[in-house]
């Protein structure tokens, strides 16, 4: 794919707009209900809208499909491009004034994520990566260590319901963040050994996740072991399974040691 130098210059300029557009709303949202139960606040809405107007204006003949967006745009004719936007992953948190949520946009082709960006404003942490080359936090290109470890001490990442929706043998600490994409982009960080999930995230969720883990040479996968595949999922509707990620070899252990049962 052929890309503009400066439009990952873009795209990350984007998202940092998003993220201090939603700290104005910071303190300041009702919540509401959506009819997946999950939250929703205005900050949500707006930033959603600020990102698809900047997008679009960037690239008017991609398509746009955004988490509050209710209508998909596809791409224009000979157009095989879209964005996938969330435009505040972590709405939960945000509402409650906890610091783990970021706005994220990523750019498909096809059924292949190929560049995007997402920032949280209150670490100041910009995860990134361009069509070509490493997966970046800020300046610093991403290695994790993704060797397989079975310690008191491990971390992993997992959702906050996971007491109820999984059966778990770990020896080590399962940490919950909410925001899956935050969470998995501190996994491509290497901040923590592995991530999983039970199967309410979306395309939204993944597309920039699985570009950062792809660079690192991490693995995104279902319990079943079948790769996760984006196409799969551009119809808006959840993962058919739980979701796990990280080195191979430890997602493989995971997989024998965590059991989703609903």
């Amino acid at each position: 794919m052929v890309m503009s130098l400066t439009m990952i210059e873009d795209i990350k300029g984007a998202v940092r707009e998003a993220g201090q557009l939603a700290l104005l709303y910071s303190g300041k949202v009702h919540k509401g209900l959506k009819a997946d139960q999950s939250v929703v606040t205005e900050a949500d809405n707006a930033v959603e809208s600020f990102l698809r107007l900047s997008l679009t204006r960037l690239a008017p003949t991609y398509g746009y499909l955004g988490e509050e967006t209710e209508e998909t745009k596809p791409p224009g004719d000979g157009e095989t491009r879209y964005w996938v936007v969330d435009a505040l992953d972590g709405s939960r948190a945000f509402a409650a004034g906890i610091p783990l949520w970021t706005p994220a946009v990523c750019l498909m082709d096809g059924n292949n994520a190929v560049a995007g960006a997402a920032f949280n404003p209150i670490t100041g942490e910009l995860f990134w990566a361009d069509a070509e080359g490493p997966a970046w936090c800020g300046d610093r290109p991403l290695r994790p260590d993704y060797s397989v470890e079975l310690k008191p001490n491990t971390f992993i990442l997992g959702p906050t319901n996971h007491h109820r929706s999984f059966e778990i043998d770990f020896p080590g600490r399962v940490y919950c963040l909410g925001a899956p994409i935050y969470q998995l982009c501190l996994l491509a960080k290497g901040a923590v050994k592995a991530f999983f999930f039970d199967p309410v995230i979306n395309l939204w969720d993944l597309a920039l996740p699985s570009l950062l883990l792809e660079r690192v040479g991490g693995v995104l996968v279902y319990g079943s072991g079948r790769p996760v595949e984006l196409g799969e999922l551009r119809g808006r509707r959840p993962v058919p399974e739980p979701v796990f990620a990280g080195g191979a070899e430890m997602v493989a252990a995971l997989r024998e040691r965590l059991h989703f049962i609903g």
